[in-house]
């Protein structure tokens, strides 16, 4: 082993998103006299971008075979989401063969490359990591930690990391929220539970300025109800959308000036444009004057920063979304369902913000018409919320309980 031992992190989130966000944090705040960091990632993108900004771009392994995601379109070609063709849906078919077969490459020649980095501990941040990485450390017999930011939703892709967790060289499995450690149950010796974290003063509201507001025109006044993140079907926000109907239907000042707002996109690998869909959603409820729909942004925290309310509709198991910490760190009573992963982890209900019945868009809508009527309970919420961040998570203080558990697989006290 290394005098001081090197970690591996495996990444394969390029852009903005939750588990880019955690490995920038941990990469961040590790003591690099205990671990030495190395990085592997497809290419440079928004997370590379993000470790320049903060000079720590240092060890980075670029290696394309480790694609961001397996419908990554090959050949250079780019698929269309709407009614997709037989030869569309051939040339996906083959992009994921090809995909497949480059990480195969890496795997078998990872005995090659681990060498020459002289690495002795793997560290898989996200699905695809989790398995890549298991194996990698299969064919070199070196310990593996995961750090595990999903909950599986698929029988096949459940049965896959519940085999590869039980392999004796996945030494340690850290989970975001008890609620994401509870599918490893039949290996609960593994799991460590270790909540995301974020840097308190990255989302500092008297620091930060707002785009949003400056961006679409919007005053001061203006009361704005948003949600951030990937737009796919299980995030909810056709539900946010029927709230929201509701909340203007009822009320009682009919000129109030109020916005709701999605910041976010659908990720090229989704066939079906969920973002074109729920746009005519708000058509259809004639919401077009009150819904603002921005589109992906890399600097989310700037629109973020303009909401008075923030909103996480997700209705299945959701791990433990960072947008959700981000906003309180702002300031912003959240509003999300009970029994949606570790959403009600975070989220203290009647505390921080509310919990609603799981898919009750009344009471979403309820909630939201509470913190519309009273301003100082907006403000109550927020200031408890951006507490509880800085006792609960903050990235330095879980980077060093990561750092902890790095050390004690490598059997270093």
């Amino acid at each position: 082993m290394n005098s001081i031992p090197r970690a591996l992190f495996i990444n394969h989130s390029i852009r903005d998103g939750g588990p880019g966000k955690s490995l920038f944090y941990i990469l961040k705040y590790l003591d690099r006299t205990k671990v030495d960091p190395y990085v592997l990632i497809p290419k440079d993108e928004v997370f590379s971008e993000r470790l320049k900004s903060e000079g720590i771009y240092e060890n980075i392994i670029l290696d394309k075979r480790f694609p961001e995601n397996l419908k990554r379109p090959r050949l250079g070609l780019s698929f269309q989401k709407d009614s997709p063709g037989y030869l569309d849906n051939l040339l996906k078919f083959v992009s994921v063969l090809l995909n497949i077969f480059d990480m195969l490459s890496l795997i078998i020649t990872s005995p090659l490359w681990l060498r020459k980095h002289k690495i002795d501990v793997i560290y898989c941040n996200g699905t695809q990591a989790k398995v890549v990485g298991a194996l990698i450390g299969l064919v070199n017999w070196s310990p593996v930690i995961w750090h595990v930011r999903n909950i599986q939703q698929t029988r096949t892709l459940a049965f896959i990391i519940g085999t590869l967790s039980k392999l004796s060289v996945v030494k340690r499995i850290i989970c975001v929220s008890n609620a994401t450690a509870e599918q490893f149950n039949q290996v609960s010796e593994k799991v460590r539970v270790i909540y995301n974290g974020v840097d308190i003063e990255d989302y500092n509201p008297k620091s930060i300025e707002g785009e949003l507001r400056t961006t679409y025109g919007l005053s001061k006044d203006t009361l704005v109800v948003g949600s951030t993140g990937r737009i796919v079907p299980r995030k909810g926000y056709d539900l946010f959308i029927k709230a929201a109907k509701l909340v203007i239907d009822q009320l009682e000042d009919k000129n109030k000036d109020i916005k709701f707002v999605i910041v976010g996109d659908t990720p090229y690998f989704f066939q079906d444009d969920h973002l074109g869909y729920l746009k005519s959603l708000v058509s259809k409820y004639g919401l077009d004057d009150y819904f603002i729909f921005t589109g992906y942004k890399k600097e989310v925290k700037r629109y973020l920063k303009d909401f008075d309310i923030f909103v996480i509709p997700s209705n299945y198991p959701d791990p433990f979304p960072r947008s959700v910490i981000e906003a309180m760190a702002f300031e912003l009573p959240s509003i999300g369902f009970k029994e949606a992963g570790g959403i009600v982890e975070s989220i203290q209900d009647g505390v921080t913000g509310f919990l609603c019945d799981p898919g009750d868009t009344e009471q979403v809508a309820e909630s939201i018409l509470k913190l519309v009527r009273d301003s100082n309970l907006r403000k109550q919420m927020g200031a408890v919320g951006r507490k509880r961040v800085k006792d609960e998570f903050l990235a330095v203080d879980r980077t060093a309980d990561i750092q902890r558990n790095i050390l004690e697989v490598l059997g270093i006290s």
